[in-house]
């Protein structure tokens, strides 16, 4: 049952299903992924079958299985934050920034874009958000060492979808279990501008 919860809450989280009162449909979006299954494997339980193989794998989907990593890629570019993170990676590596860590990256975009770095790194808890941020909002970057006050579904899951389509260098850490510090997060192919 957890598991199911877990999944449901992670297809919402990215824009595949949309939960309502009544029923639960597929987004346009989750309607591609499931024709993709379909052509490529008959049906959805073959689907999820392959993916059997791959469980504890510390491989990506883009290299276990290239065609899945490109839907995996497509999905996570459909999360209105991906692009964002995206370019802000590639700015702080254009500025020399190669292997940012968790609380670089939020400390860089605490800057750039202040509520949208709260909304998407930081649990939402008062007691949490009391602890980091400051009367007027500012960071205190002391308490981002604690892998506790993140929001697990962007540094664990949205973390790993970005590190199996083939975005970022590393996969993501369940909060508990996260060490800010050394979380590197490093976009696997920045660009080189001469």
């Amino acid at each position: 049952m957890g598991a199911t919860t877990d999944a449901r809450r992670g297809a919402t989280f990215l824009g595949l299903i949309e939960e309502n009162p009544d029923r639960t449909e597929l987004t346009s979006l989750g309607e591609e992924v499931v024709r993709f299954a379909l052509h490529r494997y008959g049906s959805a339980d073959a689907a999820l079958t392959s993916f059997e193989d791959w469980r504890g794998s510390r491989n990506r989907f883009c290299d276990l299985a290239p065609e899945w990593g490109l839907v995996t890629r497509r999905v996570v570019w459909a999360y209105p934050a991906t692009q964002l993170l995206v370019e802000e990676l590639q700015t702080m590596h254009d500025d020399g920034v190669d292997e940012p860590s968790l609380v670089d990256l939020v400390e860089w975009l605490h800057v750039q874009h202040p509520t949208f770095t709260v909304e998407l790194f930081l649990r939402g808890s008062d007691d949490v958000r009391s602890r980091v941020l400051d009367e007027q909002g500012g960071l205190r970057v002391r308490e981002l060492n604690d892998g506790t006050v993140f929001h697990s579904p962007t540094v664990f899951q949205l973390k790993a979808m970005l590190y199996h389509g083939g975005i970022l260098m590393e996969r993501g850490a369940e909060p508990h279990r996260l060490d800010p510090e050394t979380d590197v997060w490093a976009l696997r192919e920045p660009l080189e501008f001469i």
